[in-house]
């Protein structure tokens, strides 16, 4: 990796590997890449170290809240997005803040710990705030994707087959205090031992891991690789409003989500019928999408583009 910051190809293989096996060992990491182990420690060290890069647990919704989260758009007084931004980062309830162009100067995801926090939120905290001239919202009902399916397309059919092997096989998972304090010592580093995972909680490392295995497994938590976008050679990312007759809604949603560009996308409650979220190369690229071109893109009526222009925080952490 360039002192810059600029990761190199090496760096980028190394992400891609995370992305499809994130709790891999360094020596199954190795293996893949054809590299050591102490190799691809120090460079996932220095990823680490320099901020680049983060592996997190993703959290299933129903461990986070009551509801889903919403999607807002601001628009602002001249001047003032960045202090309006600024102070949507500083609250808890935000996992998501960037400066936009499109339909409002701000774009954030709101998702309160109880459904009546989050609607306090949205009628009452976050308009009156000050600078903010109009809000508009609107509330996910299902995740269809995340990020935590997005991946870099670097490795070869041979290597994601050598990392599938280290995947977990799905399974069911019971909501409970235990899987609740798991998720939170996951959270912020998918790649925390199991026995680290006991030592804070207190319990056998076991049951640790049967535990986090489980729950790995029923998608109660997804591990994946936290990384700004443009760091990867995507200088583009975009919030869609994506709208299609009902009838079209499943088909159409399939084919978006298994899109390479996809990081998110959620049917909503709301005139679009999907909130999209993807990366793109550069601006031809994404003219090349909301101008119909991906399969299914016969099925969509309107399309809503919000460019995010500097994003201020990301899955609950500020960037800076």
């Amino acid at each position: 990796m360039a002192d810059d910051g600029v990761l190199d190809d090496i760096d980028l293989d190394l992400v891609a590997a995370l992305q499809h096996a994130p709790r891999a060992p360094f020596d199954v990491l190795a293996r893949v890449l054809d590299s050591s182990a102490r190799t691809v420690g120090r460079r996932y060290s220095r990823m680490l170290d320099d901020g680049l890069l983060r592996v997190i647990c993703e959290v299933d919704w129903s461990l986070l809240a009551e509801g889903p989260p919403a999607h807002v758009w601001l628009g602002t007084e001249p001047g003032r997005a960045r202090e309006v931004a600024e102070a949507l980062v500083r609250r808890d309830d935000t996992t998501h803040v960037a400066l936009a162009a499109g339909r409002g100067e701000v774009y954030a995801v709101v998702h309160g710990m109880t459904r009546a926090a989050t609607a306090r939120a949205l009628v009452d905290e976050i308009p009156a705030m000050p600078g903010i001239r109009s809000v508009r919202t609107e509330s996910a009902l299902r995740r269809l994707t995340s990020s935590a399916a997005w991946r870099l397309r670097r490795l070869t059919r041979e290597q994601e087959e050598m990392l599938a092997g280290t995947a977990v096989e799905e399974s069911s998972a019971e909501l409970g205090p235990l899987e609740r304090e798991v998720a939170a010592v996951l959270r912020d580093d998918a790649r925390t031992p199991y026995s680290d995972v006991a030592r804070v909680l207190d319990i056998s490392e076991s049951r640790a891991r049967r535990v986090a295995t489980a729950m790995f497994g029923s998608g109660l938590l997804r591990p994946r690789v936290e990384i700004e976008p443009g760091k990867l050679g995507y200088r583009v990312e975009a919030v869609i409003g994506i709208s299609c007759p009902p009838s079209a809604t499943a088909r159409l949603g399939a084919a978006i989500a298994a899109h390479p560009t996809t990081r998110y996308l959620a049917l909503t409650a709301a005139s679009s019928t999907f909130v999209y979220d993807g990366v793109f190369r550069g601006e031809a690229d994404l003219a090349d999408f909301v101008s119909g071109g991906f399969p299914g893109s016969d099925d969509v009526t309107a399309v809503e583009c919000t460019l995010q222009l500097e994003v201020l925080k990301r899955y609950w952490r500020a960037t800076a």
